[in-house]
């Protein structure tokens, strides 16, 4: 073989970091030699081509963590569905292919070659797996040992006939907790199904990430159970819950590895839920199949807690949602008291008392202005402040102030693009009495008021 791949990135990935490929070559001797990466999309297309020679040792290294950025997102606006929805934007599945180029003479017409065999022409065609799925997300380079993502933290394949016992916290969140009022909307986000871009074949039929169902079990305030719901997935690649993982998994795409489920008060009522009265929290728990077909209680991909909260000290709070670490969204509460302050930027010029474009003659007017103002700015600057809050969830909120892209919920359940501009926290460092944080957060609307001119 011509091309031999001595390190690719793996399945599930993280695009915002270095996707750090390698490869050697028999045939690096011939004239106008240079490695070539070809970068396609699910179905095969060409989106881009990257041409390297070989370094001083004859390797060549390829960082596409430079290119597959501008081929996610943006993220799936989400907020507010009330059952199981696919990916579209924030996920999608790559071909990763490698072949070479070269002449047989220092003067002659270089030809690309397929990798797989020396002389055998054609588009680059080697490759370390049949596909990588890729999340539209960044990595704390700080954090990593390595360059690929710990994606064992988020993905673990289990039998899919739903024999095994397991328990995970696979969530694309890092939020295990979260308090909302009625009327909040919320999403959860995992990766589901084969996952893993194994070689030789686009899914798996016997091991998976299968998240067949989401229950609902609603408690009071002493902890009684008041009701149990369920949401199945059928967003693929399941249609119906009746369906077996082996019936479906060859139907699954990039569109079915990335899964989003309704979590907030307002989406489960939007889906047809009742919340029960006395409700103070609900848990969501996402299990896989067992073989009847029905859910296995026994293999649990992620359990998470709300606590219904209402309004503190009757400040309405602003709702944030952000796109996160793992190119899904998060959201949180800041709970108390939020202001506007609106700065108006005045744009003015000065004209001559004296009107020169007058006719015949000047006259005396005490109404002609000197300074002339053609445009008045607005720029309105809210201020949102959230409670005391724990270590964990001061460390996970940082991620709000890193996002490029946040939202706020509307009183009408409308979600608006948001700027952060600036965030302060004041950190109790007492270590024997204060432990908790609190977050001020200056926010402007993307979309701002129109200025008059």
């Amino acid at each position: 073989m011509a091309i031999t791949v001595r390190q690719n990135s793996t399945s599930p990935g993280i695009g915002n970091g270095h996707l750090i490929q390698s490869v050697t070559s028999n045939s690096g001797s011939r004239p106008q030699f240079r490695f070539v990466t070809d970068i396609n999309d699910k179905d095969g297309e060409l989106l881009q081509r990257v041409k390297q020679q070989a370094n001083p040792n004859g390797t060549g290294i390829f960082d596409l963590g430079n290119i597959i950025p501008n081929y996610l997102g943006p993220t799936d606006t989400v907020w507010d569905i009330s059952a199981a929805t696919a990916n579209t934007a924030c996920g999608k599945d790559f071909q990763i292919r490698f072949g070479e180029e070269y002449a047989y003479s220092s003067t002659g017409s270089t030809a690309i070659y397929t990798g797989e065999s020396p002389d055998a022409a054609g588009d680059p065609n080697v490759s370390g797996s049949n596909y990588i799925f890729l999340l539209d997300g960044v990595l704390n380079s700080a954090a990593m040992t390595n360059f690929n993502w710990s994606s064992g933290s988020k993905y673990d394949e289990e039998d899919t006939d739903g024999s095994s016992t397991f328990s995970y916290q696979n969530g694309l969140t890092r939020f295990n907790t979260a308090s909302v009022r009625l009327g909040d909307y919320h999403t959860l986000s995992f990766l589901n199904g084969n996952v893993a871009g194994v070689t030789g074949s686009a899914v798996n039929n016997s091991e998976a990430q299968d998240i067949y169902a989401m229950t609902i079990r609603q408690y009071n305030s002493a902890g009684t159970l008041l009701d149990t719901d369920y949401i199945y997935n059928n967003a693929g690649p399941r249609s119906d819950q009746s369906e077996l993982w082996d019936d479906v998994y060859q139907a699954q795409n990039e569109n079915t590895r990335l899964v989003h489920f309704p979590a907030g008060p307002e989406n489960l009522v939007d889906s047809g839920l009742t919340l029960q009265t006395g409700l103070a929290y609900y848990t969501l728990t996402f299990n896989n199949q067992t073989i009847e077909p029905g859910i296995n209680t026994n293999g649990v991909y992620g359990e998470y807690r709300f606590d219904i909260t209402d309004a503190n000290c009757g400040y309405d709070g602003v709702r944030f949602a952000w796109k996160n670490e793992y190119g899904v969204w998060d959201y949180f509460n800041f709970a108390l008291e939020s202001s506007t302050t609106s700065n108006v930027e005045r744009e003015q010029f000065e004209q001559n008392f004296v009107d020169f474009s007058a006719t015949n003659t000047v006259t005396y007017d005490r109404e002609r202005r000197g300074f002339e103002q053609f445009q008045n700015r607005v720029n309105k600057q809210r201020t949102a402040n959230t409670g005391y809050l724990t270590q964990d969830n001061a460390d996970n909120l940082r991620e709000l102030f890193y996002s490029t892209n946040v939202y706020v919920q509307r009183s009408n359940g409308e979600w608006w693009p948001v700027v952060i501009e600036s965030a302060s926290v004041t950190e109790k460092t007492n270590p024997r009495s204060q432990k908790l944080f609190t977050y001020t957060v200056n926010w402007r609307y993307a979309n701002d008021q129109r200025a008059r001119r």
